[in-house]
């Protein structure tokens, strides 16, 4: 892999690696967010073509990133806690398996990952949830 480290406004000594909660933007993203402030800096010129044509085109963009046939496919959220909302609110709408089920998460995880199963398990006590902590050391 190439190194990448120019597409970023990182201080030349940092090698940051935890992406997982917060990454670094790259520098093209960083000009697309200012770009956006600036917009909204002037509410009067923003049309419906800026929420959907936008929207639209990052979709189709990701879809064909992911190999994805159909870019609708894709949806856009505000949040994982969203995402993490609707993924429970669609197993109670197809209903609750009747056997024992088990809902897996991954220790030290964020609580939005894992508040949205409660309505799960409060619904049905045969979910339950099983968190798995990281080894101490890795191989």
């Amino acid at each position: 892999m190439q190194d990448k480290k120019a597409f970023f406004s990182l201080t030349e000594n940092i090698h940051y690696l935890n992406c997982a909660t917060m990454s670094p933007l790259p520098k093209i993203v960083e000009e697309a967010g200012i770009k956006g402030l600036l917009r909204k800096s002037q509410p009067y010129e923003i049309s419906q073509e800026h929420f959907f044509d936008t929207a639209i085109h990052v979709k189709k963009k990701f879809a064909k990133l992911i190999n994805c046939p159909d870019y609708e496919q894709i949806a856009i959220i505000p949040s994982v806690s969203y995402g993490m909302a609707t993924v429970v609110k669609n197993i109670l709408k197809k209903g609750i398996p009747n056997h024992k089920t088990k809902v897996v998460l991954v220790g030290e995880e964020f609580p939005s990952d894992v508040y949205a199963w409660g309505e799960l398990i409060s619904e049905n006590p045969k979910v339950s949830i099983e968190t798995i902590q990281a080894p101490q050391e890795l191989n």
